[in-house]
């Protein structure tokens, strides 16, 4: 029997935890686990029973981000209509995190790096385990560092802070990722500190709440921008 890669339970009446189940490669988003998070955002969308959901890694991990060792990564070896079709399943993906209308909590524990960053930015609000940290060596590898998380980091954090994240390649620990804004709250158990929260807001009234998401998101959304990058990914990788 194939592996589930992500396991969806209903934990109360209106709140949906979803886990990535990728354990063995601590969580990395291969393309089949992009397109299936995806789809399931896609699908929240018209869900109007769940109001809150947390998005967590198994295995004492959030993501490893992007699973470059996987067949195509950065589209290689496909032709370039298809490279750039494939270039995108990560912001499609997090675009579609984003934009789901319930308000999502990511629950990260361990390694959150590159592109799971990117995806736990796509979220409402983030908790930290202590043993948490972010990362994104995207530039170390010779690329840009795109999903668009730029914009949603800037408006976290501002130009510095962004710059030394995306450009330096800075990796940020439990303390620090509190302290910049990056996430709401740092325990010994951010999964559990994720549904008191929700337990909190699931009691406020539903469509005001989501009006005000929206409102904010279509303030700081940058997505036309973002799809310059996977090109700029794209060229990057090419030139190898």
């Amino acid at each position: 029997m194939k592996k589930s890669l992500v396991l969806i339970k209903e934990i109360e009446k209106g709140i949906l935890s979803i886990e990535i189940n990728n354990a063995e490669k601590r969580n990395a988003l291969s393309d089949s686990l992009k397109i299936e998070l995806e789809n399931i955002a896609l699908d929240l969308r018209d869900n109007t029973d769940i109001q809150i959901v947390i998005l967590s890694g198994s295995d004492g991990n959030f993501s490893s981000g992007n699973d470059i060792k996987e067949k195509n990564a950065f589209g290689l070896g496909l032709d370039l209509a298809e490279a750039r079709i494939h270039n995108r399943l990560g912001l499609r993906m997090c675009n579609a995190w984003t934009n789901i209308p319930q308000i999502s909590i990511a629950s990260i524990e361990g390694a959150c790096i590159g592109g799971g960053v990117s995806l736990a930015l796509s979220c409402d609000f983030r908790y930290c385990s202590k043993d948490s940290y972010f990362y994104a060596p995207e530039v170390d590898l010779g690329i840009p560092y795109a999903w668009g998380t730029l914009p949603k980091l800037l408006s976290i954090v501002g130009p510095v802070k962004a710059k030394l994240i995306g450009l330096a390649c800075k990796k940020l620990f439990s303390e620090e990722i509190l302290e910049w804004g990056l996430c709401e709250h740092v325990s010994d158990d951010p999964f559990n500190n994720a549904i008191h929260f929700a337990k909190e807001l699931i009691k406020r009234p539903k469509i005001p709440q989501q009006m005000v998401k929206e409102s904010i998101n279509r303030l700081v959304g940058k997505d036309e921008i973002s799809i310059y990058e996977q090109d700029q990914v794209l060229l990057t990788t090419r030139e190898k």
